[in-house]
């Protein structure tokens, strides 16, 4: 058992020895690259609908109502749908991060991202529900959250420019809509919806861990986040019940550092 301690030991501070990065030095490293995010949990895209006589704007969906006041006593049909099967949807991601390195195996880097996170959801189909409202998707719905990530990491250089990275990143969504294709059908008459508000916190934090490699200041960075808070608005109200939800994003990005 010692001895394979002692083995361990003398192979990490070999390959740290070979790590070859130059202490008590500053860089910024400007990336951009992919995403393949979903969510955890239950998370559900739901399409909405109230359709009320003609004269007013026919169709509430998901969050937005038409131009006129929606009268209650004039309503017709109302109901929602829900769809919780949950796939990865593909976005994208750019930004820079710099990077202060205290020893020449231990660094800290601080970032600011534009990226494209949300799910996509397996709902191409035709639909109906009990008042005889039709409802047609053409392709899948999705979630799409465009937010602001700022991660924190500690990068720990094992060899040469290979290094394995771990922190905190704080998410800010500027944008949430849920989008797609839908069509209500009531009594011969059809309306198409538009995109919604999609019921989920502006703010969340995540757990990033990854490693990335340089090669002639060429930065090739694979990161997965956890996301560690719920994503829920209002978590006891609409269809999915008090079950939580969480970020899931694969990243992978390359950016040149400039030091």
């Amino acid at each position: 058992m010692k001895t394979n301690v002692l083995t361990f030991a003398l192979v990490l501070m070999s390959l740290t020895a070979n790590a070859q990065q130059k202490a008590k030095t500053f860089s910024i490293t400007p990336k951009a690259g992919i995403t393949a995010s979903s969510f955890s949990g239950n998370m559900w895209a739901t399409i909405s609908y109230v359709i009320i006589p003609e004269g007013h704007y026919n169709m509430y969906y998901d969050g937005i109502y038409g131009s006129q006041p929606v009268d209650e006593s004039t309503l017709i049909r109302a109901g929602a749908m829900g769809f919780g099967d949950i796939k990865n949807k593909v976005g994208f991601t750019i930004g820079a991060e710099g990077q202060y390195q205290f020893t020449s195996v231990v660094g800290l880097s601080l970032g600011a991202f534009y990226t494209q996170e949300g799910a996509a959801y397996n709902t191409k189909g035709h639909y109906s529900d009990f008042d005889g409202v039709k409802v047609s998707i053409k392709d899948d719905l999705k979630i799409h959250l465009n937010c602001i990530t700022v991660p924190v990491l500690a990068n720990v250089y094992v060899w040469k420019g290979l290094a394995l990275k771990a922190g905190l990143q704080p998410e800010f969504a500027i944008g949430k809509k849920t989008k797609g294709d839908v069509t209500i059908d009531f009594e011969r008459q059809a309306f198409k919806a538009v995109s919604s508000d999609a019921d989920i916190k502006s703010f969340s934090l995540s757990l990033p861990i990854g490693m990335s490699y340089e090669y002639k200041h060429v930065v090739a960075d694979l990161r997965y986040s956890f996301g560690l808070t719920d994503l829920h608005k209002n978590k006891d109200e609409g269809i999915g019940g008090n079950s939580s939800a969480h970020n899931r994003v694969l990243t992978f990005t390359l950016g040149y550092k400039f030091p």
